[in-house]
């Protein structure tokens, strides 16, 4: 009994030590937290601030483009798709595009591709509003907020100036980062483009998006640039790092 009774005592000893060493560590650490963790000052908060400040300046009109041009090519890629499955469509149910071209009496008037895209298309894209612009145009708006321009140029060829937005849509324009050109071939169906660029080279193709001088060599015609819908096609429907987002600008000097 005597030995139990001192085994005992031993414990509450020790356990006495040890209580007395986890509060002198607890009173410590609080009079460490208390003493010596301190907060910014209001100059550091400010200083601090202004470099995210331009950093964000810096990076974020990079970022903001890189999206932009992510969301332009898949929108050309999905207006290319949409229009390749209507002419099919439309095709298992008349025959060859070759077959249902425009009539003469319907070049180069809107109500002729007015009546032309309504009897052929229409159902199958769907669309928003439509609506005839000056002679020979005729607009329309995808579902998507997006929509194009269109003419029946001949009996072989219909233009189409698409948009990634309705805003950015008008006669003749395809500045290559709003609006591109793409074109309905009776031999080739619908194309990126024009017939003339399909087997061009990519440096070429490059070349003549950047400067918008596929009619003139030798001076650039604002916002028609022919060539761009066809170089994001063949970059795999990818706007590139070397992609002429802004035109360049050449004018033959005078002799």
């Amino acid at each position: 009994m005597y030995v139990q009774n001192k085994k005992v005592d031993v414990l509450k000893a020790k356990y006495l030590k040890t209580e007395v060493k986890l509060s002198g560590s607890l009173k410590r650490l609080g009079n460490f937290n208390y003493y010596n963790c301190k907060g910014f000052t209001l100059a550091e908060v400010l200083i601090t601030l202004g470099i995210i400040g331009i950093v964000a300046a810096m990076t974020l009109p990079a970022i903001l483009e890189h999206h932009e041009k992510v969301v332009t090519a898949n929108k050309l890629k999905k207006f290319y798709t949409v229009m390749q499955q209507a002419i099919l469509f439309s095709e298992n149910e008349n025959e060859e595009l070759k077959n249902w071209m425009p009539s003469e009496a319907q070049v180069r008037k809107s109500e002729g591709f007015e009546q032309w895209y309504n009897l052929y298309l229409d159902k199958h894209i769907q669309s928003i509003n439509k609506k005839k612009l000056k002679e020979p145009y005729y607009q329309i708006t995808l579902a998507d907020g997006s929509g194009f321009v269109a003419y029946i140029a001949n009996r072989q060829n219909i233009f189409f100036m698409y948009c990634t937005d309705i805003k950015y849509c008008g006669p003749e324009i395809y500045d290559g980062r709003h609006s591109f050109l793409f074109t309905i071939d009776s031999n080739k169906k619908f194309i990126a483009s024009l017939v003339g660029s399909q087997n061009a080279t990519r440096e070429k193709l490059l070349d003549s998006c950047s400067k918008g001088n596929f009619d003139d060599p030798e001076n650039s015609r604002k916002d028609a640039r022919h060539t761009c819908a066809r170089l994001i096609q063949y970059d795999g429907w990818e706007i590139k790092k070397d992609y002429p987002w802004r035109q360049t600008m050449i004018k033959k000097q005078k002799s």
